[in-house]
């Protein structure tokens, strides 16, 4: 057996034009084991040793165990690691435009914004990401960033001086600072024990994040602002992807899971944890159109520059065809 196997291996080596010795690809997540996310990466493995006959594989390294994103993506960029999934936080520590994929308030659905990244502007981010060592797998997504706080909240007014956890990113601080909260940019790992404290009394945070963390239950009301999408991106190191044969390439890229099947599971995780958090005594206001305009209108034409100016570099043309594709996707 171990033989016919061999030989099954080299074949499908000799296909692809590359050694019969198996090409193990490294890929790191700051997700943790058994999420949509993992098991993504993991039935992509799969089947790409499946497709290759063992001659390329992916072992995935999940919970972030092969150092931190912001450390990850940069060893990808310079080709000491092979691929990753990352938060669009870590990927703007080396690609400062994908800031405006989470500009506040400036996507309205879920389908509004995938058809635009995936239809509209994978090329033009392809682009930037060739630039600095990256090459674009795919979109996938971790859901919307949402508020949620200790006492009730039904109006903007409300969180005037919050005490809140805004999340340590230019396009969060702008927002925030706009509605007049008291904002402590922390890390996701102190956002428990600093609302045990009262340094914090709210945050913002993706609904699964917020429930599956027990966040929930020590500040127990959500309110479904929705005020910033929030895709994350599988990126090969350029290094590595030129490395391959034009058939690894394709083989690679054919064996990743749809898109569509991860989003679909996130979704499906996302309305399985807010029905837990409703069942375990949390509140949740799902915004109206009108409600949720109340808190967009903060966020001014002026706060948009500053973002832009923020960010420099190719920003404001990175900007131009996201309005442009937004249209293009807007029925």
């Amino acid at each position: 057996m171990r033989i016919k196997f061999a030989l099954a291996a080299a074949v499908a080596a000799a296909s692809l034009g590359v050694s019969a010795e198996a090409k193990t690809l490294k890929a790191s997540t700051a997700a943790p084991a058994n999420t949509p996310w993992v098991s993504h990466l993991e039935k992509s493995a799969e089947a790409l040793s499946a497709a290759t006959g063992g001659a390329m594989t992916m072992e995935v390294f999940p919970s972030n165990q092969l150092g931190a994103e912001t450390e990850t993506i940069k060893q990808t960029a310079r080709g000491r690691l092979d691929v990753g999934v990352f938060s669009v936080t870590a990927v703007a520590t080396v690609v400062p435009e994908i800031t405006m994929l989470v500009t506040p308030f400036f996507w309205d659905s879920f389908e509004q914004a995938e058809c635009a990244i995936d239809n509209h502007l994978s090329d033009t981010f392809n682009a930037l990401f060739e630039k600095r060592g990256l090459h674009l797998v795919q979109w996938q997504e971790l859901g919307w960033q949402n508020l949620f706080t200790n006492e009730v909240v039904s109006e903007p007014s409300e969180v005037a001086n919050l005490k809140m956890r805004v999340a340590p990113a230019k396009n969060n601080d702008i927002y925030w600072r706009a509605a007049g909260v008291s904002g402590v940019p922390l890390p996701f790992a102190e956002i428990a024990s600093t609302l045990q404290t009262g340094v914090i009394e709210g945050g913002e945070l993706p609904s699964i994040s917020y429930v599956a963390a027990g966040i929930g239950k020590l500040s127990p009301h959500l309110v479904k602002t929705r005020h910033i999408y929030q895709p994350s991106v599988m990126l090969i190191s350029k290094k590595v992807w030129d490395k391959m044969s034009p058939e690894e390439q394709t083989a690679f890229s054919d064996s990743m899971e749809s898109a569509d099947a991860l989003r679909a599971a996130v979704r499906g995780a996302i309305n399985f944890f807010e029905a837990k958090h409703v069942e375990n005594g949390g509140t949740i206001a799902d915004l109206d159109d009108e409600a949720r305009a109340k808190w967009a209108a903060l966020f001014t034409e002026e706060h948009q520059q500053e973002l832009i100016g923020s960010i420099g570099g190719e920003a404001q043309r990175i900007f131009d065809a996201q309005v442009a594709a937004r249209a293009a996707c807007t029925k």
